[in-house]
């Protein structure tokens, strides 16, 4: 989607300037406009002026630009459809005004450079605007590798005087271009070759004499000799990007190579502790599918592949987890516990307090929370436990639950140490506000849930900042501190203190099936892109207040659910434009997701709008 720029200029600059493009019109009249060009009792002014009474003629095939000195801003707006056939579009142009010269430049851009080259035109990219009436057009080449639809943003700035006096129009075409036809200028397709030769526009203090004698010498076709050399000259250059090309594949290849070998056995030590928790219970939170939900069912392009679980994009020689949390070890003497806050089959959640220690970072006395497992725990669910917990190990932000110290190692129970928070885990949280037998309820209102999604935002920006995906991102993996701040915290023992949100897919191994993206359930592949979709649900999660995504299908025809196009359905209390930004989280394609970049801005300005109404 191209957009529309605009300048301030004084009033005589745009007084002085005519633009319009015909539409069409060499695809509609090509023999007609053929025998202007091929009359050889036809001179340039002659040809030009049958040309202009052609394009009038034809007044629905005409868009005015610049049309009495005025900027024709609908028109500008309009993104013009070229049909394949259509090679090449004519423009006709005119300086109003003698003096002073007009300059401009020319640039294009292409949304899809793999369907359609660099678009030429046959007048230079700078230069003066002609006095006289004058036509110049700009081919389309489509390349014919693939089919699509491609954007050209066509930019043409007029200036006088100085750079500061300057009218920006952006003329915007959407081309069509079909795979294996190669488009090249229709006059090549004929019989008969004609040479059209470029328009270069002269600054209109040059005499008459000396500008008719630079166009004769511009009309007169390049030689042979200049044709072979220019090709000569491309040759080499293909031949020498195709080496430098060749050379660069070989050394990724034997990068990936050696980094695969070097990763595997920590790879396979990761994949063995992976293990099954408890069965799935049944959830009665409402939810349902909305198969008008516009969706594309395609999945295009490659992503790069990770293993499941959250974690860095793997280096050279991963560290074992105890080495990690070794670095931030505290002695089990300043540690102690008190109440139990979450307890799972094998996992525990204290609140606690770390005393302090005169020779430590920590010189007072802290509350503090601490995660680690009972005595029926297994190995492997130990060092599940362990690895996942090293993920936030010293990431500092505002809107991450860092992991502050470490109790491993001396032959007793893991801990794990994080800071107190006021509120607690989100998921909690959000069940706390529904409405209870008794009535009472903490309401959450639409502002207040577009903020605490913002303080996501941030806090995901940041680990992917870090090279970090999280792979996991729900409410039961949040926490929320005072004044509404979110923390996103790692998943260790979210499988073992929410069972109901894990399920297992006949591969050992419990996933957040509900929370995942297509390609991450059936392929395994996370990316970006696949933590926007989990973020969605996650906003999701906390509109209804804490209710499971897709409650009513089965885990194991998700994936088929999600192909089909089916979503779930926009809350009671969810606003239309809000939802719509979630749909599109949820794009079967990762490349058409929204980045969290932009997520942040569209959600920055619906928080603001909100606040005006309250």
């Amino acid at each position: 989607m191209s957009v529309l720029l605009s300048a301030g200029v004084q009033n005589h600059a745009q007084n002085d300037f005519a633009l319009k493009s015909p539409i069409k019109v060499w695809s509609q009249n090509k023999s007609k406009i053929l025998s202007f060009l091929l009359d050889p009792q036809s001179n340039k002014d002659t040809i030009l002026r049958r040309l202009k009474l052609q394009v009038d003629s034809i007044k629905s095939s005409e868009l005015y630009y610049v049309r009495n000195g005025i900027i024709n801003n609908y028109a500008l707006s309009f993104e013009m459809p070229i049909n394949y056939d259509v090679k090449e579009i004519y423009f006709t142009w005119q300086s109003l005004r003698q003096t002073p010269a007009m300059l401009f430049s020319l640039r294009f851009n292409v949304s899809n450079s793999r369907a359609m080259s660099q678009p030429r035109a046959n007048i230079t990219s700078d230069g003066y605007v002609p006095n006289t009436l004058s036509v110049f057009k700009v081919e389309f080449p489509c390349t014919g590798k693939i089919s699509g639809e491609v954007i050209v943003n066509m930019q043409l700035n007029i200036s006088i005087f100085s750079a500061s006096n300057l009218t920006v129009l952006n003329l915007v075409r959407r081309k069509m271009c079909l795979k294996d036809k190669v488009q090249q200028s229709f006059l090549d397709e004929g019989s008969v070759q004609v040479d059209t030769p470029k328009v270069f526009p002269t600054p209109p203090n040059i005499s008459h004499a000396v500008h008719k004698g630079m166009s004769n010498t511009l009309d007169q076709p390049p030689s042979k000799e200049t044709a072979m050399s220019t090709h000569v000259f491309y040759i080499a250059v293909g031949c020498a990007c195709g080496v430098i090309l060749l050379i660069a594949l070989a050394v990724a290849v034997y990068y990936l190579n050696t980094q695969k070998n070097s990763s595997r056995g920590y790879n396979e030590r990761i994949n063995d502790t992976n293990s099954s928790s408890q069965a799935l219970t049944k959830q009665q939170s409402q939810s349902f599918i909305r198969p008008e939900t516009p969706m594309d069912n395609s999945i295009k392009g490659s992503i790069r592949n990770f293993s499941c679980g959250p974690s860095p994009i793997p280096e050279l020689c991963p560290p074992e987890p105890a080495e990690v949390l070794n670095e931030i070890a505290i002695g089990r003497e300043r540690i102690s516990l008190k109440e139990v806050l979450l307890e799972g089959t094998f996992g525990r959640i204290y609140e606690g307090i770390l005393l302090s220690d005169d020779q430590n970072q920590f010189p007072v006395d802290q509350e503090i929370i601490v995660k680690t497992v009972t005595d029926q725990a297994r190995e492997d669910q130990v060092q599940l436990f362990l690895s996942e917990s090293c993920m936030m190990k010293s990431q500092v932000n505002t809107n991450i639950y860092p992991v502050i110290g470490s109790c491993i190692g001396d032959g007793l129970l893991p801990y794990i140490i994080y800071p107190n928070t006021t509120v607690g885990n989100l998921k909690k949280f959000l069940l706390q506000c529904r409405v209870s037998d008794t009535g009472s309820h903490c309401p959450m209102s639409t502002q207040q849930i577009v903020f605490m999604a913002l303080q996501i935002i941030k806090g995901i920006q940041f680990l992917h900042r870090k090279r970090i995906i999280h792979k996991d991102i729900a409410a039961r993996n949040c926490v929320i501190d005072g004044d509404c701040v979110i923390k996103i915290t790692d998943n260790a023992l979210a499988r073992d203190l929410f069972p109901s949100e894990y399920n297992c897919l006949g591969d050992n191994e419990n996933r957040p099936v509900k929370w995942l993206a297509v390609e991450a359930i059936v392929e395994r592949r996370f990316s970006f892109p696949s933590d926007v979709w989990s973020f969605a649900v996650t906003v999701w999660e906390m509109l209804t207040l804490g209710q499971i995504p897709y409650s009513e299908i089965d885990p194991f025809e998700m994936a088929g659910y999600l192909r089909e196009g089916y979503r779930i359905a926009q809350p009671m209390n969810c606003p239309d434009e809000l939802f719509t930004v979630l749909s599109y989280c949820w794009n079967t394609n990762p490349d058409d997701r929204p980045k969290f970049s932009q997520l942040l801005i569209c959600l920055q300005d619906f928080y603001t709008a909100l606040g005006r109404y309250v």
